[in-house]
């Protein structure tokens, strides 16, 4: 039986399967979008489910950081990281549309960063991982913007291509620092 050599890991294999179903979630919100999106902006259901969005979020990591005594203020530190970065995004003079913008390319890049690092980690050849991973969530939201040129009830906004860009680089930049804050406790806990 021949193995797949393509992916470096299973673990490689699922980033990008994930990676794959944000881009296909981003996608299909442009055809799908439109009226709804109008609904859900005048009812202001977005707002209130990125708030509720949060909370969950950080009750997640209060419950997680239960689970052992020793990493229980990391867990609270996490939140609280997650609580100022969440806020700090609603407070931001932005649209919806941006807004959704940080959490969908932002996730994304760090989808792809995650997988081009387990890659590395395997012994395949990626140079700058963390600026390949934002090249690459930028350009699909650069697509994002050709794609939405042509559709008739969508605006092509050559700010959201920047904003892409930035979007990409906060979440890769957040996760960075997520994974160093790991680090420091762990040798805090040890």
């Amino acid at each position: 039986m021949k193995k797949n050599t393509f992916f470096t890991s299973p673990k490689e294999k699922t980033l990008w399967l994930w990676a794959v179903v944000v881009l296909m979630a981003i996608y299909a919100s442009l055809f799908l979008g439109g009226q709804l999106l109008d609904l859900m902006v005048e009812r202001h259901i977005i707002e209130q489910s990125t708030f509720y969005l949060f909370l969950v979020l950080i009750v997640a990591f209060i419950l997680s950081g239960l689970k052992s005594k020793k990493k229980r203020m990391e867990y609270w530190i996490y939140a609280g990281v997650i609580a100022v970065y969440g806020m700090a995004l609603l407070r931001m003079d932005l649209s919806t549309a941006e807004r959704s913008h940080m959490f969908e390319y932002g996730l994304f890049a760090v989808l792809i960063y995650e997988a081009l690092l387990e890659r590395k980690r395997n012994g395949a050849q990626v140079p700058y991982p963390i600026v390949l991973s934002i090249m690459i969530a930028g350009t699909v939201g650069l697509l994002d913007e050709v794609i939405q040129y042509v559709i008739p009830y969508r605006v092509f906004d050559v700010v959201d291509i920047g904003f892409n860009y930035i979007a990409a680089a906060i979440g890769v930049l957040f996760n960075i620092g997520a994974q160093k804050l790991h680090l420091i406790f762990s040798k805090w806990n040890e």
